[in-house]
This record gives structure tokens, C-alpha cells and sequence, in this order.
């Protein structure tokens, strides 16, 4: 586990016990095929509370790529939160998978969250708002992978295979694929096995290994895999992309002060303004953040609606 200070970052996200946040040795289940190390993820309680003179807050961002990448991309950003908002500290969260991201949002276990934009559609139900977005909304789509020497070409090739996916609430990597694999010709329901392996990771290793015969993600997973697996990403190749849809969220629970979330939106949406933002943003794969609201992922809704129509066949 690669951390700045691990000492002192540790001390920045204990807080003492009686009100305490509670870290515990939950362990992630990665691929047991990835390269990468297993990384302990961080669990907290729902209060926030005081260390050091300074309030704490969680920040949740969902699993786009393991554990300790992620807490590799998004600690920086975390720092230059706790700089421009002195007497603050956001706490960067992990989850194990998308199901528990899912409970950690509904059990208020977060501040603040980075969802897919799936969870961002339900958590107002939760007691979230949207405060912004990641910008360029023509990179979120979803991408179907396939060793370099595998005989799909088409999806009807697909019929009577294995289709692995990080998680059945995974929206581009999962949810978007099933519906362009359903208006391609393929009943997603019965014509193919559908295998939810965890994580972008180990969806992309199931067709590095033959163990599906085509493997779901998004872009930016399979940049950071072929990054860190160049010898396996050589071997396979993206064969279809799905249409774009919005890109991921910012939210904030309502118990946050709402100058505190108008804040740390306005720090988010100015961070392309300066080298430091610049190189911030391309450090977790964004080019910038973006003004958003609630309504702005009713597009998701509508988005369910011709899902459940198409692939549920749910009137």
C-alpha cells in the first residue's frame, strides 16, 4: 500500500473512539489475477467529527479502478481540499465493489461521494444532491473487450457465451453493454451467461483468460489496466463501444453545511484553471468538472426506463 506518509496519513483519518471514525481491516477482494496489491479499504461512521482542531469529512468515491490505485489517484485531490478549505479534512473512502458503494451511500457512511451516474440518479433518495460533474460526457460510454486472437466479431457471436461485467449496477460497464448488446440482435436475458465479476479489473482478465468470451468496462479502466498490464492489454483489443450518456457525479448529503458543498463544488469546477487543477485532473482521468444539478441525471432515469423496457422487458 503506496501512501504519501503512512503514519501520518493514518492519523489524519482516525478520528478517536466515542464519536470515532472506526477504521477497520476490511480487506478488498481483488482479482486474484490482477498484478496489483490487495489494499485494505477504509470504512468510517456517519459523524463527523473534530481531530485536531479540524472537522472531518468522507469522501466516497466510487470503484473505478482497486483500491489502492484509486486512493493513489484521488488522494492528491483530497490534499488540495484540506488546503483551500483550512480547518477541513476530506477523508478519502474506498469500496470493496459496487454493492458496497451502494451501502455505504444508503447507510450515510459518506460526506461527500463520487458515484457512477446510476448512484448519483437514486442517491436524492438517499439524502444526496448533486453539486457537480466530471466534464466531457462523450468519454462515458461503455467498451466491450476480446482477446486479439478471439473469433468474435459480431455480438451475434456472442450467443451462448460468457459476457463477464464489474457489477449489475455498473452503468457503463454493464447496464449500457446490455442494452447495445439487446438492440444488436443478442436477448441479453437468455442467449448469453451474464458473470459480475467485482471490478473493472477482473472483467477485463475474465477475456484476457478466456473465462468470457467478451469482457464490459469503460475507457478510462481500460487505460489504467493496459497501463499497469501492458504484456496482457497487448493481447486484447476494444471490438464496440456503446452511445455516451453523462458523465459521473459529485454529490453531497444534506447534513453537509450547504456553503461547504457549494465550496468544494466551486474548488472542483475551477481546478482546470490552474496548473495545479490541470495536472490534478489528469491524475484521476478528467479533463474537468462541470455546474451540475439533480436534474441533470434525469437523463439516467429516462435512461433505466428504455432498460428495464428493452433488456428486463419490464412495461
Amino acid at each position: 500500500m503506496q501512501m504519501r506518509n503512512f503514519n501520518s496519513w493514518l492519523a489524519r483519518v482516525v478520528r478517536p473512539a466515542g464519536g470515532a471514525f472506526l477504521l477497520t481491516a476490511a480487506v478488498a477482494l481483488l482479482s486474484a489475477c490482477s498484478k496489483e496489491t490487495p489494499v485494505a479499504p477504509l470504512q468510517y461512521d456517519s459523524q463527523a467529527a473534530m481531530l485536531d482542531g479540524r472537522k472531518h469529512f468522507v469522501f466516497l468515491v466510487h470503484p473505478l479502478y482497486n483500491p489502492q490505485l484509486l486512493q493513489q489517484k484521488f488522494e492528491p485531490v483530497m490534499q488540495y481540499l484540506d488546503r483551500q478549505l483550512p480547518g477541513n479534512v476530506f477523508d478519502l473512502e474506498t469500496a470493496i465493489d459496487y454493492a458496497d458503494f451502494e451501502r455505504k451511500l444508503k447507510a450515510h457512511k459518506a460526506d461527500f461521494a463520487l458515484p457512477n451516474p446510476y448512484h448519483a440518479s437514486l442517491a436524492r433518495d438517499w439524502g444526496y444532491r448533486v453539486i457537480a460533474k466530471m466534464g466531457d460526457d462523450s468519454a462515458f460510454k461503455g467498451i466491450f473487450i476480446v482477446r486479439k486472437d478471439s473469433p468474435v466479431k459480431l455480438p451475434a457471436d456472442l450467443k451462448g457465451k460468457v459476457v463477464a461485467y464489474p457489477a449489475p449496477t455498473a452503468l457503463a460497464a454493464a447496464l449500457m453493454p446490455q442494452l447495445y448488446l439487446q438492440r444488436h440482435g443478442i436477448d441479453v436475458q437468455t442467449e448469453i451467461t451474464n458473470s459480475y465479476v467485482g471490478t473493472h479489473n477482473s472483467s477485463i482478465m475474465n477475456a484476457f483468460l478466456k473465462q468470457s468470451a467478451a469482457s464490459a468496462t469503460w475507457p478510462a479502466a481500460w487505460n489504467a489496466f493496459a497501463q499497469a498490464n501492458p504484456a496482457e492489454a497487448s493481447q486484447l483489443q476494444v471490438i464496440w463501444e456503446t452511445p455516451t450518456l453523462i458523465q459521473n457525479a459529485i454529490i453531497a448529503h444534506g447534513d453537509v453545511p450547504a456553503d461547504l458543498s457549494s465550496r468544494v463544488a466551486q474548488l472542483l469546477i475551477s481546478m482546470k484553471l490552474s496548473d495545479e487543477g490541470r495536472q490534478l485532473l489528469a491524475g484521476i482521468d478528467t479533463q474537468d468538472f462541470v455546474a451540475a444539478n439533480d436534474q441533470d441525471f434525469e437523463v439516467v432515469r429516462r435512461f433505466l426506463k428504455e432498460y428495464d423496457a428493452e433488456v428486463k422487458k419490464q412495461k
